[in-house]
């Protein structure tokens, strides 16, 4: 009986989310539009990124530079730029809820909270990923070339990576978002997190091209799991690297996760609402 019990609410929590992401998925295929834009976003930085790598590489007079060739270069900015352009944006929406009252409401659902907002994103993942790879191999096909140096065989283990990548930066949105529980405006932590994402976690180059030093620091980071990580394997497959990866991954949920429970507890004793 207990068995049964416990077979029916796993049962009925998994409904209740999928609900959520496949309500979110028709949301974003109803804004066409907007999924198209990212798309040509991505395809304005796939160009302009290629065409500055094709320079340097011509400057410098090399083939590798960081371990990598200039087409594997162009094709990493593909991976990067798609996770980039299509990460939840939990921190924004936990913002609004609390500045236009709306966190009443949505706490009193019959959801945890926090599940809501991810599987939210999820939905939304989706359609951004889809559209922002289309484009983006497009014009990195046209610029360098077929990506001969992929591993098909090991696409099963990088999308793998490439999930728990968007998971670390839903726990690291999310606890910006519930800062708004304290201080409403969440833009300064948003900005804060995106120029270290910038720098230390490989979107604008690879951290193949920084010094030594400051690589080893940049590995360790959660910004690195985001990232550089799965554009990294996408580009240069290495078996010892995607365990590393992954274990480095697993840490950060774990950690983030933590956190961000006793966070979200500690912050709905103290939030205010405006609007009731």
């Amino acid at each position: 009986m207990i068995a049964e019990t416990k077979y029916g609410t796993i049962s009925a929590n998994f409904r209740k989310y999928y609900a959520v992401v496949r309500i979110n998925t028709q949301n974003s295929l109803a804004y066409t539009w907007d999924a198209v834009s990212q798309g040509i976003l991505i395809a304005i930085f796939i160009l302009i990124f290629a065409r500055l790598w094709k320079v340097t590489f011509a400057a410098q007079g090399a083939e590798i530079i960081g371990d990598l060739t200039l087409r594997q270069t162009i094709w990493y900015f593909v991976w990067a730029e798609a996770i980039q352009l299509s990460k939840m944006n939990a921190s924004f929406k936990m913002q609004e809820e609390v500045q236009d009252g709306s966190l009443a409401y949505t706490l009193g659902r019959p959801y945890n909270y926090l599940l809501y907002h991810f599987f939210s994103g999820v939905g939304e993942v989706f359609v951004r990923m889809a559209s922002t790879l289309a484009f983006g191999m497009v014009i990195a096909w046209i610029e360098a070339g077929t990506p001969s140096f992929i591993r098909w065989e090991t696409l099963p283990l990088l999308l793998m990576v490439t999930v728990l990548a968007l998971v670390v930066d839903f726990c690291m949105s999310a606890m910006i978002g519930l800062t708004a529980f304290f201080f409403e405006d969440t833009m300064a932590f948003r900005l804060i997190y995106q120029k270290l994402l910038l720098v230390l976690g490989g979107v604008l180059l690879p951290l193949d091209f920084l010094p030594d030093s400051v690589q080893t620091v940049a590995r360790l980071l959660p910004f690195n799991a985001v990232i550089y990580a799965p554009a990294r394997l996408f580009v240069a497959w290495d078996t010892s690297q995607f365990l590393e990866i992954l274990a480095v991954q697993g840490f950060w949920i774990a950690a983030l996760g933590f956190l961000l429970a006793l966070f979200f507890r500690f912050g709905t004793q103290r939030v205010s609402i405006n609007g009731g």
